[in-house]
Parts: structure tokens; sequence; C-alpha cells
């Protein structure tokens, strides 16, 4: 901010600009982060509820 002559203040903008760009591939590293952490929990969920589902992945060696 700066004081003119006229005693009027101006205001600059002083933050730099974020392209669409930058937005863009912010939004889709979230996006993506949501989905898969909704797909963990649709998984764990149907390995708590599926006794089938529950001994195919213990047979794989993994254990949730």
């Amino acid at each position: 901010m700066t004081v003119s002559r006229s005693k009027t203040f101006v205001y600059g903008d002083t933050k730099p600009k974020v392209s669409k760009k930058q937005v863009f591939i912010f939004g889709s590293i979230i996006a993506s982060g949501c989905l898969s952490g909704a797909f963990v929990i649709a998984l764990y969920i149907e390995y708590l509820h599926n006794p089938a589902f529950h001994s195919f992945v213990q047979s794989k060696g993994i254990f949730l």
C-alpha cells in the first residue's frame, strides 16, 4: 500500500497470481486423495462383511 500525493490510498496486489494450471493440478491431487480414501473405506467394509473376500485376501497374504 502506498500513499499518493493526493493523500489517497493506492492498493497494489502483492500476492503472486495462481494460474489455472496450478489450480487444476492441486484440485486433481485433492480429488484423487478423496477417491483413494473412499476406495479404501469401501474395501475395508467389504472385507468386514464378506467371509469369502476375507479368506481370499488372507490367502494372498494381505492382512487389513
